[in-house]
């Protein structure tokens, strides 16, 4: 039987272990697409899609109760933004270039926590998990195209929030199993 994972730096340490950042981004990419136009979501089964519902849904929990916290305990060196050390995954099919965050600013980058403040300063918990329930479901159905939010601030949202969760994974969780 499966243990609920209450601790956030698991959830997170959990997903990241079974998907890569640069993948999630772009399974949100394409099932947004899909919510706005008259195509069903196309790549994987809609088992799959299902799963990423739910992996990005604990993300969205996880990232929740950290919202109030102000910064990691590893400080990033504004003089080596770009050493790896400070995004590069220890998972075996990632490199530097895929895990290289795109989307957040330079501030967000050094404190990914700010990410998760701006993100539920934007909608609430429970908003954005309906949101996401909404768009999967938008996805999937085969008349499509009825879900009507803005999809490229959603998708912005949620790119930013899978980046910050992706640096917390590698500055945080990473960096704890290295000093245990």
């Amino acid at each position: 039987m499966s243990k609920i994972i209450s601790d956030p730096y698991k959830v997170i340490e959990e997903l990241f272990s079974s998907s890569e950042c640069f993948h999630l981004r772009g399974v949100i990419r394409k099932v947004i697409q899909c919510a706005t136009s008259s195509k069903v979501y196309p790549d994987k089964p809609p088992a799959d899609v299902i799963l990423y519902l739910r992996m990005v849904s604990s993300i969205i929990k996880a990232t929740y109760s950290l919202k109030d916290k102000k910064r990691g305990e590893i400080v990033v060196d504004k003089e080596d933004l770009l050493n790896k050390k400070y995004y590069r995954s220890h998972y075996m099919f990632t490199d530097k270039w895929t895990d290289f965050p795109r989307f957040l600013t330079k501030k967000e980058y050094c404190n990914p926590y700010t990410v998760f403040r701006k993100f539920f300063k934007y909608k609430s918990l429970d908003n954005w998990i309906n949101t996401w329930r909404d768009i999967v479901d938008s996805a999937l159905n085969p008349g499509g195209g009825s879900y009507l939010e803005h999809e490229l601030t959603v998708y912005i949202h949620l790119a930013k929030l899978i980046e910050a969760a992706h640096l917390v994974d590698v500055r945080e969780n990473y960096a704890y199993r290295e000093s245990s």
